[in-house]
């Protein structure tokens, strides 16, 4: 009688042992924040501008890390994006090239989206992505003062 009870637990442990163990990749976002400076209304030349989207993930080595990020104006309608003072406005893009023809966003209206895929090693990987600002030339209506933005970046994994 008392064998019954060790062959339970011995059949128990190795069904735990063989089951499969489900790992994900650990990963976060971050990026440097974009600023262009000084904007002449009068000018027709556009003010551009430059910034850093970094993925960094963890793991177990071998595991595969598939993701894309997008991003969207907080509030506004996601095709052009503004920056505001008031009531006034300058309108820019993002890029995803620095010549500045490939249009980040969510992938939607002709704009298109970081993608990437790796495998993970014994250490944290760091992916780095450039992001390309600007903000067209001849927008005369502008007034002096601060413009500002938020944007949210979602990362799909």
């Amino acid at each position: 009688m008392s064998l019954g009870r060790p062959i339970r637990l011995l059949g128990l442990w190795a069904a735990l042992l063989a089951a499969p163990v489900a790992w994900a990749a650990s990963c976060t976002i971050t990026n440097s924040g974009i600023s262009f400076g000084a904007y002449d209304p009068l000018s027709v030349q556009p003010r551009d501008t430059n910034a850093t989207i970094q993925n960094t993930c963890q793991g177990l080595p071998g595991e595969n890390v598939s993701y894309s990020i997008a991003v969207n104006e907080v509030s506004g309608s996601g095709a052009v994006l503004t920056l505001s003072n008031g009531s006034t406005t300058l309108q820019y893009d993002l890029y995803l090239d620095i010549g500045r023809t490939v249009i980040w966003g969510d992938g939607t209206n002709g704009t298109s989206m970081i993608q990437d895929s790796y495998t993970l090693a014994s250490s944290p990987v760091n992916k780095s992505y450039p992001v390309y600002g600007r903000i067209a030339g001849g927008q005369s209506t502008a007034t002096p003062g601060t413009y500002t933005d938020s944007l949210m970046i979602t990362v799909n994994y």
